[in-house]
């Protein structure tokens, strides 16, 4: 079991494949801003795009961005795209990838972590405190959760 940041990859390829190949839309998106040269834009200089890695085998990832895709000026850092895939799944490993950025945003300094979303009643297993639900958005209904880093 490995993590790794995709700009420090020695295996960039591999890494965009798995976007690339990803049945959730923000992973072909995501490897299409990275070839487009926007990975710094997107994911700012605290963030980065991180992967979770067995037998040097991608298997899911998640990010940690400055701003997600409802705009909270001010608030930052932000837990985003977690996406395990589907032949990974039932492992634990969204709730590993969260832990993995939670831990990230302390080392950076970070008191606290935000998480917009779609599903209502996942992240307040890991601790999630729902903030706020916001209508209207891309999806019709969001999610905004706060979490305090110990």
């Amino acid at each position: 079991m490995e993590f790794i940041e995709y700009k420090y990859s020695e295996d960039k390829e591999k890494l965009l494949k798995f976007l690339e190949n990803a049945e959730w839309k923000p992973g072909p998106l995501t490897a299409k801003n990275i070839k487009d040269g926007k990975y710094e834009e997107k994911f700012g200089e605290d963030g980065g795009l991180f992967f979770y890695l067995e037998d040097d085998s991608p298997l899911a990832f998640g990010a940690l961005v400055k701003e997600d895709y409802i705009r909270k000026p001010g608030l930052k850092p932000w837990i985003a795209m977690i996406y395990v895939d589907p032949k990974a799944r039932g492992n634990r490993l969204s709730e590993k990838m969260i832990l993995f950025l939670e831990n990230k945003a302390r080392k950076l300094g970070y008191d606290k972590v935000y998480i917009v979303t779609q599903h209502k009643g996942l992240y307040e297993k890991y601790g999630y405190k729902l903030q706020e639900v916001i209508h209207g958005s891309i999806h019709g209904e969001d999610y905004f959760y706060k979490k305090y880093l110990k």
